[in-house]
């Protein structure tokens, strides 16, 4: 009777998991105005030809979350021979309208920099960077982030701002640990139940 009793409950617990898969398997972002069919982090692009460069910006992931870091992705290129820009100064300043932060006195050897930075909001931020390399170089270039809505997580959706994908992989290493789990306590229980009997047997015996 209870080993009938357990494998029903391992039965329903595994249903249910899979329920739960099925009901967090939806998850919606906001998208900018515009194409939806491109990327939201495409690679943006400022020139300037007095200062005869090009600066090419892209951010890591692709749709930012809230509270986790960004890579804000810079690559400064010269114009004149279409090489990376050598040894420059950098700054970067990503403001909302609101409030700003500012990353001071980055030093530049081959044309590439990042830097990394936490969005506390969504919607469009503005990134400002300026190149300095003597007084031939003075640039200042503007590029756009943006930063999908995201929903609380809540008890039917725990992971608001995970891929489908991760989501599935997650619900079934939980279905597997709790299957293992399961077998594990009808094992020691039954291991149990014959111990017991041997005991009753035993006494039996002796009386």
């Amino acid at each position: 009777m209870v080993l009938i009793s357990l494998m029903l409950f391992f039965a329903m617990a595994v249903a249910a998991i899979g329920c739960m898969s099925n009901v967090l398997l939806p998850v919606t972002f906001s998208q900018p105005s515009g194409n939806v069919t491109s990327p939201l982090n495409e690679t943006q692009e400022w020139v300037s030809q007095k200062d005869a460069v090009r600066i090419l910006f892209t951010y890591q992931p692709e749709r930012p979350i809230i509270d986790t870091f960004t890579k804000l992705e810079f690559a400064v290129i010269n114009i004149t021979n279409n090489q990376n820009l050598k040894d420059f100064d950098a700054r970067v300043v990503v403001t909302n309208g609101q409030r700003l932060f500012k990353f001071e006195n980055i030093s530049v050897h081959d044309g590439d920099f990042s830097v990394n930075y936490i969005f506390p909001e969504d919607g469009t931020h503005q990134v400002l960077t300026k190149i300095s390399k003597g007084a031939a170089v003075q640039g200042l270039a503007s590029f756009n982030v943006f930063v999908p809505h995201q929903a609380p997580p809540s008890l039917l959706n725990p992971f608001p701002n995970t891929n489908p994908e991760e989501i599935e992989s997650i619900t079934r290493a939980i279905t597997i640990v709790i299957s293992f789990a399961i077998i594990i306590i009808v094992v020691i229980m039954l291991r149990k139940g014959k111990g017991r009997k041997r005991k009753k047997e035993r006494s039996r015996y002796n009386d």
